[in-house]
């Protein structure tokens, strides 16, 4: 006999709701009162379940004056949704208000009857992603300034060319002054001795003396210029070197207050000058002298090569230098995870190049990266086991309907079954990248027929969607030595993605074909496409194209297919056009 489960009590529906990490309240009427809030959207707010019932004005005084109230109230009034990201807003936490980002999303709950009976407000804290980036910003902004000052010391080096150049010609003028006089000195004597000798030769001295005193006024003139501009040029130099000390001073700050490293290369002697802060991150003595080689012996073996290799690609004047990687102190042997971001600047006379940049400790960063990671694997893994024990219930279920011919409930098993087929993948895809990014993930390789699987999967595929047609034409035939599973993997994933975003026109295309000693694997499809901004952010861990947010997923399939097909040593990539159509590629060597 059928029994028809119990409704859950509001205790209940409260317990349920702590379980979700996302912070979640549920609010009613214009003044949002709070109905219902779980521990993590108390945790944020800052209070204990004695607001529950209170209007969010007078549960949390300090938004007033804020947007948020009056936004609650537009979205209870016009049965509206509206979000925000990386949204300020100053919270009193432990007494103290501070300010916090969020995004957020409030979201009127309506009835059959179209009329709003809740809000559902839900949260996720990023204060500490937008502090991170406003500090990369902040370093970047430094970074333009020390590149600010490096033109200002070329102007200045100019301006005392220029000056040089003035002083010299004041020193010529000055020597022609002195010969001139001389000359004058002498002509004079010579024709006051002719004066005696005639009056004629007297009247013409004369004149010749009158033209020579014009000439000298001339001279005095010129001379009295000059010394002008050169009163005019040290002054331009005094405010420009008070400039220059008025910004290497806040640069310094800047720099000490980041708690940043910093470094200059001279691109041919290879010089390697250092600040004490980056002497302490690869763990040296501020007194000791520390080349390049001593830096990079410290970096961990696995990333010594690919550091190397960024540092002589940049040297050699190819692109900007931004490198995280592990170092152990080579006195204290500690592990440090470091970020390094640089550039390089010629020389004006060409000669030689600057590499400069800074260096900046991000273990903690690393650390809660790890710890996330854990986190979602040991998640993952303890949901499994619940949905495989709900995997076989709906099985036996399906065989009882099937039994008894009951059309409705094979129908709903069959779409439950597939729900639950969803959700293990989404949790296998959690699972993966957690052991990817710990670096546990491994590779089981074995030789297989490429197209043989690639059949394989298209026929799954049709029979969990049958709404689409994929067609698969002239199949490549050959072997190849690689993780069959993985492989099947990331073409299920294109296959799904095809059938999420081409909804309109059913047919999606596979192909196979030989490339440059690889196989290239194509999936196309005739749906919404991708704007051009965000193809190349597309295989990126979590994102998601924003115009497709009516579209469930977590944005992990195309990450974890990119890293797959990477560790083959293979490529992948998407050409598309925006309401046309997508292509999704990738390759794996013949030799893999």
């Amino acid at each position: 006999m059928d029994h028809k489960p119990a409704l859950l009590s509001e205790s209940e529906l409260i317990e349920v709701f702590n379980y979700t990490k996302t912070a979640t309240a549920v609010h009613i009427g214009e003044e949002a009162i709070i109905q219902m809030a779980n521990d993590a959207m108390l945790q944020i707010w800052g209070k204990d379940r004695s607001v529950i019932g209170k209007s969010l004005g007078d549960a949390l005084p300090e938004l007033v004056g804020q947007p948020f109230i009056e936004m609650f109230a537009r979205v209870w009034r016009d049965g509206l949704t509206l979000s925000g990201s990386d949204t300020p807003a100053d919270l009193e936490v432990d007494g103290e208000v501070k300010t916090y980002y969020f995004n957020f999303e409030y979201r009127a709950i309506k009835n059959a009857e179209g009329q709003t009976i809740c809000v559902l407000h839900t949260a996720v804290d990023v204060t500490e992603q937008v502090v991170n980036r406003q500090a990369l910003e902040k370093a970047y902004l430094q970074e333009q300034l020390l590149i600010r000052e490096q033109a200002i010391n070329e102007e200045l080096a100019s301006a005392n060319e220029e000056l040089n150049a003035i002083n010299e010609e004041l020193a010529q003028s000055q020597e022609e002054l002195v010969s001139t006089n001389e000359q004058l000195e002498k002509r004079i004597q010579n024709r006051v001795r002719e004066l005696y000798q005639s009056e004629l030769k007297f009247r013409a001295l004369s004149d010749e003396l009158a033209a020579i005193n014009e000439e000298m006024t001339a001279s005095n003139e010129e001379l009295m210029a000059s010394n002008e501009e050169l009163l005019v040029a040290q002054e331009r130099l005094q405010i420009t070197f008070e400039h220059l000390e008025d910004r290497e001073i806040a640069l310094r700050l800047a720099i000490e207050a980041a708690n940043f490293g910093t470094w200059h290369i001279h691109s041919v002697t290879r010089k390697f000058i250092t600040s004490a802060r980056l002497k302490e991150l690869f763990g040296f003595y501020e007194y000791e002298d520390v080349t390049i080689e001593d830096a990079l012996a410290q970096v961990t073996d696995e990333y010594r090569p690919y550091v190397a290799e960024k540092l002589e690609s940049v040297l050699s004047g190819d692109g900007n230098y931004d490198v995280t990687y592990p170092v152990i102190g080579f006195h204290d042997q500690k592990l440090r995870w470091l970020r390094a971001m640089g550039n390089l600047k010629s020389d004006k006379s060409g000669e030689f190049s600057s590499f400069t940049g800074v260096v900046m400790d991000i273990s903690e960063l690393k650390k809660d990266d790890e710890r996330k990671n854990d986190f979602i694997g040991m998640v993952s893994h303890e949901l499994k086991t619940p949905l495989t024990s709900l995997n076989g219930y709906i099985q036996i279920l399906q065989l009882s309907a099937k039994k008894a011919d009951n059309p409705f409930m094979i129908s709903a098993l069959d779409k439950a079954n597939k729900q639950v087929r969803k959700m293990t993948s989404m949790i296998n895809g959690f699972l993966n990248i957690s052991r990817l990014e710990s670096g546990k993930i491994v590779l089981n390789k074995s030789a297989f027929r490429l197209d043989e699987l690639l059949e394989s999967v298209i026929e799954e595929a049709s029979l969990l969607d049958a709404s689409h047609h994929i067609s698969y034409a002239d199949p490549v035939q050959i072997e190849i030595y690689a993780d069959q599973d993985k492989i099947a993997n990331v073409i299920s994933n294109l296959l799904s993605n095809a059938v999420k975003y081409s909804p309109e026109n059913k047919d999606i295309q596979v192909r196979s074909v030989f490339v440059n000693g690889t196989v290239q694997i194509s999936v196309t499809d005739y749906g919404m496409g991708i704007q051009a901004s965000d193809i190349e952010k597309l295989f990126e861990r979590y994102y998601r194209v924003e115009n497709n947010n009516t579209i469930s997923g977590f944005g992990i399939g195309l990450y974890l297919s990119a890293e797959i097909i990477a560790r083959h040593n293979g490529k992948i990539w998407v050409e598309s056009q925006l309401n046309e159509g997508s292509t999704f590629y990738f390759t794996l060597p013949l030799n893999t």
